[in-house]
C-alpha cells in the first residue's frame, strides 16, 4: 500500500544568528514540497521530551540534520541514529568544511564510523570537493537560497556595495595566527623544517585554488587524499582558518576607495579609517535579515569559506533577490547571470566589484538554487544509493 505524505524530521539546534533555525524551516518546507509530512525538532528545546514520540515513530522515513551538532542527541544514552528504525534514512548534513566538524564534534566521528557499515546512514556536504574526500557514498547537497519579500520603494543605497561577513571570527578548533608561517609552526604534526614551512606559506599566499584543503595539498605538493589524515585534521583546520582570514582581509583591502558597507564584526582593525567604507549592524542581527538588506544595494561582494564547488547561502540568496554579486571563483555560481567571479588578487577583486557596481543588466533567478529542487536531487541520490 502507498504511504501518502510519509513523515520526515529535520533535526536542528539553536544558532545565535538564526542560521540553523532558518535552514530547518527551509528544509521542512522543501520536504513538504516533495510530498513529505515534515516536522522540525530543535535539540535545544527546553521541553525536548514532547518530541520523543516523533523521534521514535517507526513510520518516520527520513531524518536530516542541520549540521553535526544535532548528532549529539541521545535517547536512553544511545545516539539517535542507532535508535531509529532501520528503514529510516538518516542524513547528517555537514554545512561547513568537514574537518572542523570531525575535530570538534565527537558525535560526527562516531556517525562517520557507523556510516561505513549502516546502509540507512547518509552523509551530505554542501561542498562537492569535501563530499569526495569524506567518502564514495557522501552526497553533494549545496545550500539553497533564502528569499525574502521584495522591497517596497527605491533602493536605499543603490550606489554602494555590501559585504556580509565578519573578520577574526573563523570557526577555529585550535590556535592560529594572522600569518601562515606562525600558524604552521604552531600546528606542525608533519615535523616540517623552517625552509619547507616558508615555501608552503608562500604558495598559500599566491594560490589560485579556491577549495581550502586542495589549496593546502597543492602547497604541500601532496595529494589531498593522503594529506587528510586523522592525526593532521586539527592542523589542517588551523591552516584553513588562516587562509580564510587572509583571503577576507585581502578582499576588503583591495576594495579601498570603492563605496562598501560592511555588515559584520572586527573589520575596523583591518580596514578602519577608509573613507569610502562604512561599518554597519543589521537590525535585527539575524541571518535572514540579509535577504531584506541586500535588496537595497547595487550588489554584494562575497567570499566563500574556502569552498570551490558549493557556495555559502549569501551568494545564491542575493541572486535569488535579483542582486548581482562578485564572488570568488566557484563552480556553483561562475556561470550565473549577474555573477562576476574573481581570483584572490587585487586587480581581479576590484575588476569584479566595479562590474557589479555598474551592472545594469539582468540577474538570473535560478530554480536550481531553491531548496525544493535541491532536496529533490538529494532524495533521488539517496534512492539510487540503496
Amino acid at each position: 500500500m502507498i504511504t501518502l505524505y510519509p513523515k520526515a524530521v529535520v533535526l536542528t539546534n539553536s544558532h545565535p544568528f538564526g542560521g540553523t533555525d532558518m535552514m530547518a524551516l527551509s528544509l521542512a518546507a522543501a520536504l513538504q514540497g516533495n510530498g513529505y509530512e515534515a516536522h522540525v525538532v530543535n535539540i535545544n528545546d527546553a521541553d525536548l521530551r514532547r518530541h520523543l514520540p516523533t523521534l521514535q515513530d517507526p513510520q518516520v522515513e527520513l531524518m536530516i540534520t542541520t549540521g553535526t551538532l544535532p548528532l549529539t542527541l541521545q535517547i536512553d544514552q544511545m545516539p539517535l541514529w542507532r535508535v531509529v528504525a532501520g528503514k529510516t534514512d538518516f542524513v547528517a548534513y555537514i554545512i561547513d568544511a568537514w574537518p572542523y566538524d570531525y575535530v570538534r564534534v565527537a558525535s560526527c566521528r562516531d556517525f562517520l564510523n557507523d556510516w561505513t557499515r549502516m546502509p540507512n546512514l547518509h552523509v551530505a556536504s554542501l561542498e562537492r570537493n569535501d563530499a569526495g574526500l569524506i567518502g564514495q557514498r557522501a552526497h553533494y547537497f549545496p545550500t539553497g537560497a533564502y528569499s525574502a519579500p521584495w522591497r517596497r520603494g527605491p533602493k536605499a543605497f543603490g550606489d554602494r556595495l555590501m559585504i556580509w561577513a565578519s573578520a577574526n571570527k573563523e570557526l577555529a578548533v585550535t590556535r592560529f595566527h594572522d600569518d601562515f608561517e606562525s600558524t604552521i609552526v604552531a600546528n606542525n604534526p608533519w615535523g616540517l623544517e623552517p625552509r619547507r614551512i616558508a615555501t608552503i606559506a608562500e604558495a598559500l599566499r599566491h594560490t589560485t585554488i579556491v577549495h581550502g584543503l586542495s589549496a593546502v595539498a597543492y602547497a604541500f605538493d601532496e595529494p589531498v587524499q593522503s594529506l587528510v589524515r586523522p592525526e593532521a585534521m586539527t592542523a589542517l583546520c588551523a591552516i584553513d582558518s588562516c587562509l580564510k582570514r587572509y583571503r577576507r582581509v585581502k578582499v576588503a583591502r583591495a576594495l579601498r576607495g570603492l563605496p562598501v558597507d560592511f555588515y559584520g564584526q572586527n573589520w575596523e582593525q583591518h580596514v578602519g579609517g577608509t573613507e569610502s567604507f562604512r561599518f554597519c549592524k543589521p537590525d535585527p542581527d539575524h541571518n535572514h535579515a540579509f535577504s531584506h538588506i541586500c535588496q537595497h544595494y547595487a550588489g554584494l561582494v562575497n567570499f566563500d569559506p574556502n569552498f570551490g564547488h558549493g557556495t555559502n547561502e549569501r551568494a545564491v540568496s542575493a541572486l535569488a533577490m535579483g542582486i548581482p554579486i562578485a564572488n570568488n571563483f566557484n563552480v556553483r555560481t561562475d556561470d550565473a547571470i549577474g555573477c562576476f567571479p574573481y581570483h584572490f588578487s587585487d586587480e581581479s577583486i576590484r575588476f569584479a566589484a566595479e562590474k557589479v557596481l555598474s551592472h545594469q543588466g539582468p540577474v538570473g533567478i535560478d530554480a536550481r538554487h531553491t531548496w525544493e529542487y535541491l532536496v529533490r536531487n538529494l532524495l533521488s541520490d539517496i534512492a539510487r544509493s540503496r
